[in-house]
C-alpha cells in the first residue's frame, strides 16, 4: 500500500488551481486534510463557490475553510482578466445548485486546528495567495513547529530588461510573504516560469477535450482563461507543478538557494517579488526545471483517472 502525505491546501480557486486539486486528489499519494480558500484569482464569494464545485464534481470529502477576501495590508487587486469573472475561464459554477456549504471556522483557525490535531507534522501546499498562512502566524506563533514544509506555487527567477516580474500570487498580498519567508518552516518554491515550461499546447487542449466528460468540461474552461505568457498556443497549468513536485520530485530540479521579499517602485507601479540570490545562505529549495513530457504524461493519466473513479462512485449501489 502506498503512504500518503497528508496536507493543506491553500487555494484560490481559478484554472489551473482547478487542475492541481484535480491532480491532488486523484493521485495516489496524497490525502488533502483541509481546503483553505484565498481571494485571489477572483472575490472569495466566487473562489469559495468554485472550490465546492469542484469538491462536488470530483465527489471528495474535505472541509472547506474560508479565509480573507483582501491581503493583510492592502486592497485587493483580483485576476479576472486571467482567469474569466467567475474565476474557471469559460465555465460558470451556479451557485444555487450547490449541495455542500464551507465549515464555519475560519481558515486561519482551521488551520491550526488541523495542524496541532495531526498526529505528524503536516505539509501545507500554497497554490494561491498565502494570507491565511501568515494570519496563522500572527495569531498562533507555535504552529510552525507543526508544519513539515510549505510548497507555493510563486515568484520567478525571471526579470523583464533587467527589473522585477510582477507575479500574481506573491504580488497580490506581499506582506504575507515576507511573514511566511521568515517564519524558519522549510520552504519550496515552484516558480512561475514551470507553469510555462509545462503548458499544455493547442494539441494537448484537443486531446484532453475528447478524452472524456472531465477532459471536455476543463477544455471549456479553457476558452476564456488567459495566461499572457503562453497566449493562444494554450494554456499555462502553473499551479499543478507543486503538487506535481509533491508526487514526482525526481521529475524535478531543484537548486538550493536564498529567497526574500523585496520591493520594486517606478513612477507608475509599485509591488512586492520574491529575489532569488545563492550567494547568501540558503532557506529554500527552488525547482528551477522539470521532466516536460513525464509531466504530461502524468496529468493525462490524472485526467483518466478522474473520470474512471467518479463513474465508480455514480454506480455505487446507495
Amino acid at each position: 500500500m502506498i503512504k500518503k502525505t497528508d496536507i493543506i491546501v491553500v487555494s484560490d480557486p481559478g484554472v489551473d488551481d482547478a487542475i492541481a486539486l484535480m491532480y491532488a486528489i486523484f493521485s495516489d499519494e496524497i490525502n488533502i486534510k483541509l481546503l483553505c480558500i484565498a481571494g485571489g484569482n477572483g472575490p472569495i464569494e466566487n473562489a469559495t463557490n468554485n472550490a465546492l464545485f469542484l469538491m462536488e464534481l470530483f465527489k471528495y470529502d474535505v472541509p472547506v475553510a474560508v479565509g480573507l477576501n483582501h491581503p493583510l495590508k492592502r486592497e485587493a487587486v483580483f485576476a479576472t482578466k486571467a482567469q474569466g469573472k467567475s474565476g474557471l475561464g469559460g465555465y460558470k459554477v451556479k451557485p444555487k445548485k450547490l449541495k455542500t456549504k464551507p465549515i464555519e471556522t475560519p481558515a486561519c483557525d482551521a488551520m491550526y486546528n488541523t495542524l496541532k490535531k495531526s498526529r505528524k507534522k503536516l505539509t501545507i501546499v500554497a497554490i494561491g495567495p498565502m494570507t491565511c498562512v501568515a494570519e496563522m502566524f500572527l495569531k498562533y506563533p507555535d504552529s510552525t513547529k507543526y508544519i513539515k514544509e510549505i510548497i507555493f506555487m510563486g515568484g520567478t527567477k525571471e526579470k523583464i530588461y533587467g527589473r522585477p516580474y510582477r507575479e500574481f500570487n506573491i504580488s497580490f498580498d506581499p506582506e504575507c510573504v515576507d511573514i511566511v519567508i521568515k517564519s524558519g518552516v522549510p520552504l519550496v518554491m515552484v516558480p512561475m516560469e514551470l507553469g510555462h515550461f509545462a503548458y499544455l499546447n493547442r494539441k494537448d487542449i484537443k486531446h484532453v477535450k475528447h478524452m472524456n466528460k472531465i477532459g471536455k468540461l476543463f477544455a471549456k474552461m479553457f476558452k476564456k482563461y488567459r495566461d499572457f505568457h503562453v497566449g493562444s498556443y494554450g494554456a499555462a497549468v502553473h499551479d499543478v507543478c507543486a503538487l506535481y513536485y509533491l508526487t514526482r520530485p525526481e521529475n524535478m530540479k531543484l537548486e538550493k538557494g536564498h529567497v526574500e521579499l523585496k520591493y520594486y517602485k517606478d513612477e507608475k507601479e509599485e509591488f512586492g517579488y520574491i529575489d532569488t540570490c545563492y550567494d547568501k545562505e540558503s532557506n529554500a529549495a527552488i525547482c528551477v526545471d522539470m521532466d516536460i513530457l513525464k509531466f504530461k504524461y502524468d496529468l493525462f493519466d490524472a485526467f483518466e483517472e478522474t473520470e474512471r473513479v467518479i463513474n465508480k462512485k455514480n454506480n455505487a449501489p446507495i
